[in-house]
């Protein structure tokens, strides 16, 4: 037996806590893949564990050796197949770890890296008929990545949208840098060579050049060839209603090779389904297809239908792999890659009419434990508290209890629901809730009995789970107390009381008015008046303003070249306008100013630059080849040596020659204008 202070033991609960902390903390911040280290290491841990302890009696014989290497707290961890862990010391002297570093300090987001785009098919050999993945990697937030919607496929190869998920991996300069991975399901049907070609994505708003990508698809049978890793999802068996909680299995396949670590972070999406952020139940189990008993890792995903009809349910994880090292034979290096599976269908059925009282949406097979009073003897007008107990199966985590009714003798306030988070609640099978209730007069012998029914899916019927009273003493109030509680009553009877049905206030005529109100043209309604229709248009058209203008914005914000043209026009017809009144006035120095202005005015948007910085060059590259090389490009060169010399001083010897050149002038404007 090893030594219980040895070193190596002693260093292994240290870093699972420190992996507990930081996996929750991953959830509740949502951190992302900067917690994959230590919480891969702590699911291969227990998973290696788990496999040494009690193996599966139809398990295949386990792989060779092989070692999975992976960063820790305190230096490199291997794993082997076996379930040892070696966990090397760090010296005080060395580098700090990067997964440290990162935790330790606050660190930011990057955005302003270059965005770039790598593509893969996986495999990028496979056979007619199999599945391949064609996987976009993009280090851009998911928020700001658009993909074309449908992609430039060739014909045979059939292309349909897959996962897509959103993680941050740190880089070099000690910031998180986000990664957004989209998966698309391929399949050929025919042998051959297949490109998907180079296309462009936005990112930031900004192009993207996604890089080509090559199949090859071989004839089925062909040794050494293998399908894309995916999931398997597992629909319960009976109907699925509305608003009923599904624990849904992800399923992948382990390979066998020690290639596969574990899964994490699985969901399930749909059109109409709330999916819980937590996922449950990670274990390797042996389970069975099509006759054929497999090893497979497995997550459980909590959903929750939210419409009625067909809906198409696909599942994603990232797969926690290991690829082999080339220089270190048997040593693996730990990944993460998205997996999705192929499309569930699945019907969704309304829940019936028939509901019983007390129906507050729960749905699931529960059962009430006997409620219980924070006392058996309380005076009359001082709150009770009733504790009541829900346990079984179903949307235990956000289930919601009725009110309790309201009684001429009891005076109730809303439910206190558990604070306990949901998928905790979830996890333990029960959830507990509070009604405070205060006894009006100590006639009261019992607490009211609370309507409450759920629905049971796998009866298809309701089930009346009515809250039983339960046994009080009251003593009268204290002296003094008894208007308070009169009052109380007298609320109570002016509203809802047991039988359900409601009681008005005697009517009284009240006195006369002491001073006239309000005078009016007549005693026709308001709403009838001309104007005031009117009125009702004006919000009308204010929304439909505030439509067309944040529609105008939208498109200014994608086509940014059109506010562009647009301003260069404004300032061409004020430039020439000002060379005109210069030309008219025999200003040859203002009339090589404005003749200047206009033309950077004019080739200003076609550079995306600001027109003061254009130079003569940049006037020509716009002018027509012909035109450069003919009279056109000789007016802007001459335009442009005067402007020269009046800029630094020197003097304007052919004026009027300047002068003349406005016709001809005018005829490139025009050209140049006609391009904006």
């Amino acid at each position: 037996m090893p030594n219980s202070r040895s070193p190596k033991k002693a260093r292994i609960p240290n870093l699972l806590n420190i992996e507990n902390w930081i996996f929750f903390g991953h959830r509740s911040f949502g951190i992302g893949h900067l917690t994959r280290t230590g919480a891969v290491l702590a699911l291969a841990f227990r998973l290696t564990s788990a496999f040494a302890q009690t193996p599966p009696t139809n398990s295949p014989p386990p792989p060779p050796p092989s070692t999975l290497i992976m960063p820790g707290p305190s230096g490199p961890v291997r794993i082997t197949s076996s379930g040892a862990m070696q966990i090397s010391s760090q010296p005080a002297n060395s580098t700090p770890d990067l997964f440290n570093s990162l935790i330790g300090s606050a660190a930011s987001v990057d955005m302003e890296s270059v965005v770039t785009a790598r593509v893969e098919f996986d495999p990028p050999v496979v056979a007619a008929g199999g599945r391949a993945t064609y996987r976009i990697v993009v280090n851009a937030l998911d928020e700001s990545l658009k993909l074309p919607d449908q992609l430039p496929a060739p014909n045979g190869l059939e292309v349909t949208t897959g996962g897509r998920a959103q993680s941050y991996q740190p880089s070099a300069a000690g910031r998180l840098q986000p990664q957004t991975t989209i998966n698309y399901r391929a399949v050929a049907t025919n042998t051959g060579a297949f490109k998907i070609p180079s296309f462009t994505a936005t990112a930031y708003g900004k192009p993207v050049t996604v890089p080509e990508a090559h199949l090859v698809v071989v004839e089925p049978g062909t040794p050494g060839v293998r399908e894309a890793q995916h999931l398997v999802l597992q629909l319960p068996e009976g109907d699925i209603y509305v608003g009923q909680t599904l624990r849904i299995p992800v399923m992948l396949i382990d390979p066998g090779d020690g290639s596969v670590v574990a899964l994490q972070q699985a969901r399930v999406n749909g059109d109409a389904i709330f999916s819980e952020p937590n996922s449950y139940g990670l274990r390797h189990d042996i389970v069975h297809q099509n006759g054929q008993a497999y090893a497979a890792f497995i997550q459980e995903v909590i959903i929750t239908p939210m419409r009625e009809g067909r809906q198409t349910l696909v599942a994603q994880a990232n797969c926690i792999s290991g690829r082999p090292v080339m220089v270190q034979p048997g040593v693996f290096q730990g990944g993460s890659t998205l997996v999705d599976s192929d499309p569930v269908p699945m019907m969704v059925k309304a829940l019936p009419e028939d509901r019983l009282p007390g129906f507050s949406g729960a749905i699931g097979s529960f059962s009430i434990e006997p409620p219980k009073l924070s006392t058996n003897q309380v005076r009359a007008g001082d709150p009770v508290t009733l504790r009541v107990t829900v346990r079984g199966e179903g949307n235990l985590g956000r289930l919601t209890m009725p009110s309790a009714p309201r009684l001429r003798d009891w005076q109730s306030f809303p439910p206190q629901g558990d604070p306990a988070p949901p998928f905790v609640i979830q996890q333990r099978g029960y959830t507990v809730f509070s009604y405070t209730l205060i006894p009006l007069t100590e006639k009261s012998k019992a607490t009211p009995a609370i309507p409450f029914c759920s629905f049971d899916p796998a009866k298809g019927a309701y089930v009346d789970l009515t809250i039983p009273p339960v046994p009080l003493a009251v003593t009268p109030a204290p002296a003094g107390a008894e208007t308070k509680l009169q009052a109380a009553q007298s609320d109570t009877r002016d509203g809802e009381i047991d039988d359900g049905t409601t009681r008005e206030r005697a009517l009284a005529m009240t006195g006369l008015a002491e001073t006239p109100g309000w005078s009016g043209s007549g005693l026709g309604a308001l709403q009838q008046r001309w104007w005031f229709l009117a009125l009702q248009l004006l919000p009308a058209g204010g929304i439909a303003g505030l439509l067309f203008w944040d529609k105008r914005r939208r498109f200014l914000e994608q086509y940014p070249e059109v506010e562009r043209k647009r301003k260069a026009r404004r300032g061409l017809r004020k430039q020439l306008a000002a060379a005109r009144r210069a030309a008219a006035a025999q200003d040859a120095r203002a009339f090589v100013t404005g003749a200047i202005n206009a033309l950077r005015e004019a080739c200003a948007p076609h550079g995306a630059a600001n027109p003061e910085a254009l130079v003569c060059a940049d006037v020509l590259r716009e002018l027509p080849a012909t035109e450069r090389e003919s009279r056109g490009g000789d007016i802007v060169r001459r335009l442009f040596t005067a402007d020269d010399a009046i800029r630094f001083g020197g003097p304007v010897r052919d004026g009027s020659e300047l002068l003349a050149l406005r016709p001809e002038l005018e005829r490139v404007l025009e050209e140049l204008k006609a391009r904006l």
